[in-house]
């Protein structure tokens, strides 16, 4: 029991930390708030990196762990990176400084899969040599390599669900948002017109709702939540893709889930046919919206511009077909053009070549294959959410910081999981074999 004077002594301390710490809040968020008035570029840096030293001095794990929900914000730091990109990196040096034991092992299969594509552009950066071109390509190295060391740390470390759940509620709120903003539009206008909630474009709440409704449909043993909430969540996530009018988000997910269904026995549990019944009514609204837009001979809306763009595409990979003309050749001015292609293959072909789509396609074909390997219990929802980005990129961008990260955490994380629940399950046999010390108690 502890004595009047030993209460006073630990209250005193708790006051006096209590105080300090008061105090650096206080003067963290004045300091913020200066800079966002007179040196607004420098705000969002700084506010991430106290973040960051605060989350380490609490735990480690807790820096990777951000990387999947920062995927959700766009803003721009100094009109270079996205903060996702800001915290990807920090998340990757930790997740580097946290990648010990058989940990590199493990996770070798996918980081050669990823290797196979970065490796082969490696010609392209020597062919075209502008900053732009480099730059891009240590870019793509965090997206990729980056994300698959985060995600394995994250889900080795037992955070997957907190990382993974952070963002399926976040892609909630922004699902109400959107349907909220629909509603009233429609009040407004008589007609449901797509979403658009400040940075982020229709597409890209089309994307981020997909890969949230397809692991909340799957529900992972490691998320641990429920079958109502998870349900809940694909509803949610849902009309919110519906009120931003991404076709490419509803097909993508559509892939996805169906993919969960036809596991024999998907992460312990049978999934229901139910979403089968959704494929008629998606695809039929995908096509009646494609066909009203070609029909309409409106040459500015978006299926009449991505004709025009897939032309022009080809175009500019034919002046260097095999290697490519450089990644984000938009960024300069040697074609003309400052469109990004909006299709996966597209892009690629024109930035790295026939070689370079060899090594794109190698990566997710590589991938997929070693997550269709894994027991269903871990590689299922990889395999979906896999799925489910490439065909969302058939119809819009693939290398957009955040979205083109995201597949590869979670793909991460499903052999962070299992090298977790590996090495719980040895634990008893360690113990058992065990050496007895002669003088000491087993």
């Amino acid at each position: 029991m502890m004595t009047m004077p030993r209460m006073r002594t630990v209250a005193t301390r708790f006051s006096g930390r209590s105080f300090v710490g008061g105090l650096l809040i206080i003067a963290v968020g004045l300091g913020v708030g200066a800079l966002s008035v007179g040196f607004s570029d420098l705000a969002i840096p700084v506010a991430v990196a106290i973040l960051v030293v605060g989350l380490a001095a609490k735990d480690l794990s807790l820096i990777p762990a951000l990387a999947a929900p920062a995927t959700l914000i766009v803003a721009r730091v100094g009109g270079v990176l996205s903060v996702s990109d800001v915290v990807l990196v920090a998340a990757t040096i930790f997740a580097l400084l946290m990648l010990r034991g058989r940990g590199g092992l493990d996770l070798q299969p996918l980081i050669w899969s990823g290797m196979s594509y970065l490796a082969l552009v490696v010609p392209t950066l020597i062919l075209n040599p502008y900053a732009e071109n480099t730059t891009e390509w240590l870019h793509e190295v965090f997206l990729v390599l980056g994300s698959m060391v985060v995600g394995f740390v994250v889900g080795r470390e037992g955070k997957a669900a907190l990382s993974i759940g952070l963002y399926i509620v976040a892609c909630c709120g922004i699902g109400i948002v959107a349907s909220m903003a629909a509603v009233v539009s429609f009040g407004q206008t008589g007609t449901f017109i797509p979403v658009y909630l400040g940075d982020l474009h229709k597409n890209t709440i089309g994307g981020m709702l997909a890969v949230a409704a397809v692991i909340a449909y799957a529900r992972p043993l490691w998320l641990g939540w429920s079958a109502r909430w998870s349900y809940l969540a694909v509803v949610v996530c849902g009309f919110g893709m519906l009120a931003s009018q991404s076709r490419q988000g509803m097909i993508g997910a559509l892939v996805g889930m169906l993919i969960i269904s036809l596991r024999p026995f998907v992460l312990g549990r049978r999934r229901g046919k139910v979403i089968w019944f959704a494929t008629v009514p998606v695809v039929a609204y995908v096509l009646y919206e494609v066909n009203a837009q070609l029909a309409s001979g409106d040459q500015f809306n978006s299926a009449y511009q991505r004709l025009t763009w897939f032309g022009q595409s080809f175009g500019i990979w034919q002046n260097s077909p095999v290697f490519g003309v450089g990644l984000r050749w938009w960024y300069t001015d040697r074609f003309g053009e400052g469109f990004q292609p909006p299709n996966a293959e597209l892009e690629v072909l024109t930035t790295v070549g026939v070689v370079g789509l060899i090594g794109f396609l190698l990566m997710f074909a590589s991938a997929a294959w070693l997550l269709a390997k894994l027991d269903p219990m871990y590689g299922t929802v990889g395999l979906a959410v896999l799925a489910t980005r490439f065909t969302q990129a058939q119809f819009d961008l693939y290398w957009v910081a955040g979205q083109a990260s995201l597949l590869w955490i979670i793909a991460g994380v499903c052999y962070g999981v299992r090298a977790r629940d590996r090495a719980k399950a040895e634990l008893p046999a360690r113990a058992a074999i065990r050496p007895v010390i002669p003088g000491r108690m087993p």
